[in-house]
């Protein structure tokens, strides 16, 4: 649906045009985390700031064709809000915008017509990401779907970072309009290894409808979110902390959420076909 709005504690993200809504975050428990050890030899370790000193994060956007193409409008939203809402995110963390094939049958017209204007919306994201070293455009051939996408675009990741454990996965008409405090919900992630997903509740989706996970208790985190001052005696600036919650669920959705990489790149493994959305 169009109009279907994304709700969650710390950020909040919604498709183009929207209205900003409250939000709750969730999380999914089971199991900890393994090992990845399917690495590349020739990989180039990436150096960041973090005291580990690699960047263990990456991001994919997934798109397909909409009407609204050969414009980029959409995904250039969702990937300037990355770097004005995901706080503490080093600014080097790859991005991959995966660009799906359409199924290639119905009227022959209205086929030349799609693959006309996803063939320019290619062009267009090579124009304005080709010289940003951290942007990766990658259209695939073939229709793949979200799960396919999802799929190719971690075997890439994978292979060429193989330093990263974290992965957010994100809709390309989804754009964050809150600020969430990177660190922390890794940090939170970090502390309680049985966190593998954190998935931001669409306000649709009924509470009721959100599964429980056992016995499994909510999990309360710090943030830390930086706060303008207009008073000239102050600082012009001041850190607040705040206190979120993070509810266990079974349920997966498909929208926005940050994921432990190994465990989700096992999750989309396991699915019997790749073509279609994981969800189902």
């Amino acid at each position: 649906d169009d109009h279907e709005i994304i709700r969650a504690a710390v950020v909040s993200c919604r498709r183009s045009r929207l209205h900003l809504s409250s939000l709750f975050l969730f999380f999914n428990f089971s199991g900890g985390e393994s090992s990845n050890s399917n690495s590349n030899s020739g990989a180039v370790e990436v150096i960041s700031k973090d005291p580990n000193g690699i960047i263990d994060t990456a991001i994919i956007i997934t798109s397909s064709w909409i009407p609204s193409h050969p414009s980029t409008l959409m995904v250039e939203m969702v990937v300037n809000s990355i770097d004005l809402m995901i706080t503490s995110l080093h600014p080097s963390t790859p991005i991959f915008i995966t660009i799906d094939q359409f199924r290639l049958d119905g009227d022959i017209e209205q086929i030349q017509n799609r693959s006309h204007s996803l063939d320019q919306h290619v062009l267009n994201l090579y124009n304005i990401y080709l010289i940003n070293p951290r942007v990766h455009i990658l259209p695939f051939m073939a229709h793949s779907h979200v799960g396919g996408s999802v799929a190719k675009a971690m075997d890439i990741i994978e292979r060429h970072f193989p330093s990263t454990r974290y992965l957010y996965y994100l809709q390309h008409d989804y754009y964050f309009v809150k600020e969430v405090d990177h660190t922390a919900l890794i940090h939170a992630m970090e502390t309680h290894d049985s966190i593998n997903y954190v998935f931001f509740r669409n306000e649709n989706l009924p509470l009721k409808r959100i599964k429980p996970c056992g016995e499994e208790t909510s999990i309360e985190y710090l943030d830390n979110v930086v706060n303008s001052n207009d008073n000239q005696t102050a600082p012009a600036t001041s850190i607040i902390s705040t206190k979120r919650l993070l509810l266990p669920t079974a349920t997966y959705t498909d929208n926005n959420h940050l994921v432990r990489f190994k465990w989700y790149k096992d999750t989309i493994a396991s699915m019997i076909s790749l073509t279609r959305f994981p969800r189902e």
